[in-house]
């Protein structure tokens, strides 16, 4: 029995070695974080995890970090670029980075966290990685961002969304447009790929107006236009019922839409389940 649970065992270490060869994946190592966290501008940004994994084919080193983002102010914060130190066993620094949160529209709330995660870039396996420190470069909070810019009622749809691509349909239009109905988890989907039928609903999208500011909110009434470009990059334009839904500075707001109803019909009939 013994000598059955040895052979066993070296069977699984022979797999193991053989994986280790196909896959060029050596063993991960936990890092020692020498600054566990950093704060500046009431945020402070917390380490709690950092791993490297040493790939072999080519050789290199691949880390996988995690933590968290707080905000110890009044106020919401918009950007937060925080900034990665690796040393090797002698405390020597081979390599720094950075990385940012960007709340774009989605501020971290007064006293509020969020969690982090940054995984997969890559540096030479000359330089062994033994620790890491953590810091941070900037910090951005709502009051320090330029003024909104508020849709004003008569202004086109497709004009005020501050999108490039969207801004430019009607000399790049989309490869693809794409509308969706949720009526409370019943889903249905139209999609336009080319020929006649896109550019009838690109026509008709970029008939669509702003309307008045409005207040009112239904829920399970969740719907969506996504428009696909050239260059793979997508575009949303999201429907609570039938009003704009637009978070500006990370505040709700919703817009009627003049026109919509045009669109609206015309997309209906190709709707499917999905």
């Amino acid at each position: 029995m013994k000598k059955r649970s040895f052979s066993a065992a070296i069977a699984l270490l022979m797999l193991g070695a053989l994986l280790l060869a196909l896959t060029g994946c050596g063993i991960g190592r936990s890092l020692r974080i020498d600054t566990a966290a950093a704060s500046r501008d009431d945020v402070t940004v917390t380490l709690k995890k950092a791993r490297a994994i040493r790939r072999n084919v080519p050789p290199r080193y691949e880390y996988s970090f995690s933590g968290t983002i707080e905000n110890n102010s009044d106020e919401g914060v918009m950007k937060v670029i925080y900034t990665f130190s690796l040393y090797d066993k002698d405390g020597n620094e081979f390599r720094s980075f950075g990385d940012t949160y960007d709340g774009v529209d989605e501020a971290i709330p007064p006293h509020g966290k969020v969690e982090f995660s940054l995984k997969g870039v890559k540096w030479g396996a000359q330089s062994v990685p033994a620790s890491v420190s953590i810091g941070i470069g900037s910090v951005q909070t709502e009051t320090e961002l330029p003024p909104a810019a508020i849709p004003q009622p008569g202004e086109p749809l497709y004009l005020v969304l501050g999108d490039a691509n969207l801004a430019d349909i009607r000399e790049n239009p989309p490869v693809e447009l794409a509308f969706h109905v949720d009526q409370g988890g019943y889903g249905r989907t139209a999609t336009f790929e080319k020929g006649a039928e896109l550019d009838r609903a690109v026509e008709l999208l970029c008939a669509i107006k702003i309307g008045a500011e409005t207040g009112e909110w239904v829920t399970d009434n969740y719907n969506w236009i996504r428009l696909s470009w050239e260059d793979g990059s997508e575009t949303y334009i999201s429907l609570n019922l039938r009003n704009l839904e637009l978070n500006i500075h990370s505040s709700p707001r919703m817009f009627t839409l003049e026109h919509l109803n045009e669109f609206w019909v015309y997309a209906e009939e190709y709707l499917k389940e999905d």
